[in-house]
C-alpha cells in the first residue's frame, strides 16, 4: 500500500500542458496548480498520507514549505530536485510504501532500484481528470442567474 508520493515538481509541471500554461502567470501559480492536482489525486487514493514535491531552487536555500498534506521541498545549493528525491528514497524506512511521479529516467530508475513504485503520468492524469469531473459544479444559465438575482432583490427589498 502506497502511503507517500514523491513528485518531481518542475518535471511534472512541464509534462502537463495545463500546468505548464500556468507558468506564464508565475512559478507560484504553476506550483499551486500542481498541488491542487495532487490533492485531487489523493482524494481518490486515500492510502496516501503525505505528498512531497521536490523543486530545483535558484537560491539553493533547501527550504521546506509545509502545506499540510503537501510539502514543497526546494533543493539546497549543489543539489537539485532529482538528487533530493533519490536521497529521500535512500533515507526512507520502507521504500515499498513510496510512489514516485516523474518522467525523468534518473529518478524513475533509482526509484525502481530502491523498491519504490513509479506512478505513470497517464494513470495520474486519468485519476485527476476523473476526480476533477466529480468536483465540477454545473454552470447556471443566464436565465437562472437572472432569476436568482431577482429573487434575492425581492427578499432584500432592492428594486
Amino acid at each position: 500500500m502506497i502511503e507517500v508520493l514523491i513528485v518531481d515538481g518542475y518535471n511534472i509541471i512541464h509534462a502537463i500542458p495545463e500546468l505548464e500554461n500556468e507558468l506564464s502567470k508565475s512559478l507560484m501559480s504553476a506550483r499551486h496548480a500542481l498541488s491542487e492536482a495532487l490533492s485531487r489525486y489523493q482524494a481518490g487514493e486515500r492510502s496516501i498520507k503525505k505528498i512531497y514535491i521536490a523543486y530545483d531552487s535558484k537560491d539553493g536555500t533547501g527550504d521546506i514549505e509545509d502545506m499540510g498534506l503537501v510539502k514543497n521541498i526546494y533543493a539546497p545549493k549543489n543539489s537539485n530536485a532529482d538528487k533530493e528525491i533519490v536521497n529521500m528514497l535512500k533515507n526512507a524506512g520502507n521504500p515499498k510504501r513510496i510512489a514516485v511521479l516523474s518522467k525523468d529516467n534518473f529518478v524513475t530508475n533509482h526509484a525502481r532500484a530502491m523498491g519504490a513504485s513509479v506512478l505513470s503520468l497517464n494513470k495520474f492524469l486519468k485519476k485527476i481528470t476523473t476526480a476533477k469531473k466529480s468536483f465540477v459544479r454545473p454552470r447556471l444559465s443566464d436565465e437562472e442567474k437572472d432569476e436568482i438575482t431577482g429573487e434575492l432583490k425581492r427578499v432584500w427589498g432592492i428594486k
